[in-house]
């Protein structure tokens, strides 16, 4: 068992009751939607009439998809011992919502090219997003016993989603090479989980094995339907990325030279 959220009782709380498998899915998640939602910025940033379009679908893949969904399968893996555990559907959502608003909002603080304060203030707004859509998500737990927060842990995993988020921007922006695109969404992949785990280790849970079985939803019954529609979801930015080299706004044809045409030797 995983060492970190210990109950009252002496148990440990699980992070991994459905196995390790469980966190490889997560990260190949987050990577899948940081590939599609990064796509989306590089044509953002050739368009002029369609950018904020682009950016819109890099946030619901980025932040949708890359976080929150990847997040929220690896929170089927959490097992609380003596307690039913249930989720409220609709912190749930306001987790995803704050997950798609703060990356698109990093995303238009950036701008098109890196200028270190922009690049500072959008991994900042990022980071915090990422963390505030982890801390929405595993608030949403509700148990036979209360849940409470230890502060240092919390503070660490902020921490972690800023360093992520801003490392990701910055290679994203200043490095255009093939490897450098696959570590920028890789370092994105392992952040992410490595936010989301840090911030798991900051609960503390305390079970009242005499109360009430808790309102809310099962996880599984909540996060499948929203997988399906999440992956599905991906198919319109992959599809607009695919046709994209089509409709390009900016190109990079040479203009002809102005002034009259030389005449031709006689």
């Amino acid at each position: 068992m995983h060492e970190g959220a210990v109950l009252a009782a002496g148990e440990t709380v699980d992070q991994f009751a459905m196995g390790y498998w469980l966190i490889a899915l997560s990260v190949g998640i987050s990577v899948l939607g940081g590939v599609v939602g990064l796509a989306c910025v590089v044509h953002g940033a050739r368009s002029a009439g369609f950018r904020l379009v682009w950016l819109v679908s890099a946030a619901v893949s980025l932040g949708g998809v890359g976080v929150w969904l990847a997040t929220s399968v690896a929170m089927l893996g959490l097992r609380v011992p003596g307690s039913a555990t249930r989720y409220d559907p609709g912190r749930l959502i306001a987790a995803m919502v704050m997950s798609i608003i703060t990356v698109l909002a990093a995303l238009l603080i950036i701008g098109r090219t890196l200028r270190l304060p922009l690049l500072l203030s959008g991994g900042l707004v990022l980071g915090l997003g990422i963390g505030l859509t982890h801390y929405l998500g595993i608030g949403s737990i509700d148990i036979q016993g209360s849940v409470d927060v230890t502060i240092w842990p919390a503070v660490v995993s902020a921490a972690i989603a800023v360093i992520t988020a801003t490392a990701a921007l910055w290679s994203f922006q200043a490095l255009h090479f093939p490897l450098a695109r696959i570590a920028t969404v890789l370092l994105f992949g392992i952040g992410v989980a490595a936010t989301y785990n840090t911030a798991l280790a900051a609960l503390h849970f305390d079970i009242d094995r005499s109360a009430k079985v808790p309102g809310g939803v099962e996880l599984f019954d909540f996060v499948f339907p929203m997988f399906v529609v999440g992956l599905l979801a991906l198919t319109v930015p992959i599809s607009a990325v695919l046709i994209a080299p089509d409709r390009r706004e900016f190109r990079t044809t040479v203009p002809e030279p102005r002034g009259p045409k030389p005449q031709p030797a006689h």
